[in-house]
């Protein structure tokens, strides 16, 4: 640079976290940017984000139009939600998943080893900082709680749990949240070395639809305060862990969240699972007792 000592230039100014061409050259490539690095993306700018608001989905008919009789009698552009055009989701709300160590992820697959079983817990920890990627955020795992369940070789059933609040108080505590939930898919290959099968892939699938809903909900149960949205929250930043086997036919953990669009879908009852095929999901035709605006896909 030529300038003085208190000049700035394009050579020298600091890049920012949501520039793609630096996150494209990190290593590995960060392929979604993170939460606060697409608010500082709408909050940059001239206005610094005087104008910006982070609207949540509605798949609702807006109450009070007077202007006609209620569905299905009438409906207008005022009232009516927007059709859904399904896209992938730029940002992320949660970038990294961490065990505290491997005894908590061993204990809880103790379960599958002895059964056969299926099983599920909640994840408790704490949301800290994530260096590797700019203004990411790590959900550290500290414990796995076990809910009362139902799980059998292909199925597992949550059944209501009459200690859930006393858990959420303990672990509040210690300094714990609920951060997510994980549940095991595992068959086994072979008992002699030990390996499992390797079914989820980009040739099946990574999440089944009922499992995303599942996420959804959770998802909807645990929303992320943002200044940013008119209703205070926007998104979610509670996480999805499958304890499943990889391509080495080894036990993997893999991570995921759904995105705002999902769960938008699921709050507002306009996605479900097929009846005789769980893994694949149908979004709701209209009825005369709900209206579902169009959901499209590109």
């Amino acid at each position: 640079c030529r300038h003085g000592p208190l000049g700035k230039c394009v050579h020298c100014v600091p890049l920012e976290p949501f520039d793609e061409d630096y996150l494209n050259h990190l290593e590995p490539p960060v392929k979604h940017m993170s939460f606060h690095a697409y608010i500082r993306k709408l909050t940059g700018g001239a206005d610094k984000g005087k104008f910006v608001a982070l609207e949540n989905i509605s798949c609702k008919i807006k109450s009070g139009c007077e202007g006609h009789p209620p569905w299905p009698e009438g409906i207008c552009t005022k009232c009516q939600p927007s059709a859904i055009t399904l896209n992938r989701q730029k940002y992320r709300h949660v970038d990294n998943i961490m065990f505290e160590n491997h005894t908590i992820a061993d204990r809880f697959l103790d379960f599958w080893r002895k059964t056969g079983n299926q099983h599920l817990g909640y994840l408790y920890g704490r949301y800290t900082e994530h260096k590797d990627i700019p203004l990411g955020i790590r959900a550290e795992v500290a414990a796995i709680y076990e809910p009362p369940q139902i799980g059998t070789q292909n199925s597992l059933e949550i059944l209501e749990d009459p200690k859930a609040e006393v858990v959420d108080e303990i672990a509040s505590k210690l300094g714990l949240r609920k951060v997510g939930w994980i549940f095991t898919d595992l068959v086994s290959e072979d008992t002699r070395k030990g390996t499992v099968r390797y079914s989820r892939n980009k040739d099946t699938y990574y999440l089944s639809a009922e499992e995303c809903i599942t996420a959804g909900n959770f998802q909807n149960q645990q929303p992320n305060i943002c200044r940013l949205s008119p209703d205070g929250h926007f998104g979610s930043k509670f996480v999805t862990v499958v304890a499943t086997g990889g391509p080495d036919n080894q036990v993997h953990f893999e991570g995921y969240q759904v995105s705002n669009q999902c769960m938008a879908l699921v709050r507002d009852e306009c996605l479900l699972p097929c009846r005789d095929a769980p893994e694949l999901g149908y979004a709701k035709e209209s009825s005369s007792e709900q209206y579902v605006p169009d959901v499209f896909y590109k």
